[in-house]
């Protein structure tokens, strides 16, 4: 008998879990193209002020111009980009790889996008900054209930403070331990973000949110 209730109180909390996650889940996954599109535009800036190649500056500022000029010019941005990719130094490569990855998370193909990410957290040829913001934004666009502890350790060396991407890896963690129907796992880490005075205002609100929601 005691078996049965306690598969009865891992259904309720895997069901309540999963409820969490579809609600508070979309909010963080939500910043993914601007994180992308951000970080793309001022790095850019950054990396074509410094660089001694002017030409991969140009031809990134016009790939950005077609991948927002509309739906037509889509598949020419894209073949812009992969030449730039295919041609450029590593920062010009990272860059062209999130500028991928924003157009296909615009269109709603994750599994491309998801790729993008994965070629820039895979190239050690590239800056450690742009590796670990493909890592977060992996875990924002790809995470489901079974690849959680997957994603959580290899989020878990970025979500140091000295880290650039320190906030939205320590939430994805946390969210992922609601994925993951670890609610006890993730009680202690959105405790600590509602109580970081430093955290951004808007995840500090959500994390409140989630705490109310699991009763802590």
């Amino acid at each position: 008998m005691v078996d049965i209730f306690q598969e009865v109180e891992e259904d309720l909390k895997r069901e309540r879990s999963e409820a969490l996650w579809r609600k508070y889940g979309k909010y963080v996954i939500g910043v993914a193209a601007v994180i992308v599109l951000g970080v793309a535009g001022r790095e850019g800036w950054k990396t074509y002020e410094h660089s001694t190649s002017i030409e991969n500056g140009t031809r990134l500022a016009n790939a950005i111009d077609l991948t927002q000029s509309g739906e037509n010019n889509q598949d020419a941005a894209l073949a812009a980009l992969d030449s730039i990719i295919a041609d450029g130094n590593a920062d010009f490569v990272a860059l062209g790889h999130f500028q991928k990855a924003a157009v296909y998370l615009r269109a709603g193909v994750k599994e491309s996008a998801v790729a993008e990410l994965e070629a820039v957290a895979g190239n050690g040829g590239i800056d450690q900054v742009y590796r670990d913001l493909a890592v977060v934004e992996i875990a924002m666009n790809n995470a489901t209930q079974s690849n959680a502890m997957d994603l959580i350790a290899r989020l878990e060396p970025i979500a140091v403070p000295e880290n650039a991407w320190y906030y939205s890896a320590r939430e994805m963690i946390a969210m992922l331990h609601v994925a993951a129907g670890e609610i006890d796992a993730a009680k202690p880490l959105l405790t600590e973000i509602a109580d970081d005075n430093e955290a951004p205002s808007g995840m500090r609100s959500r994390a409140s949110e989630i705490l109310k929601a699991i009763g802590a």
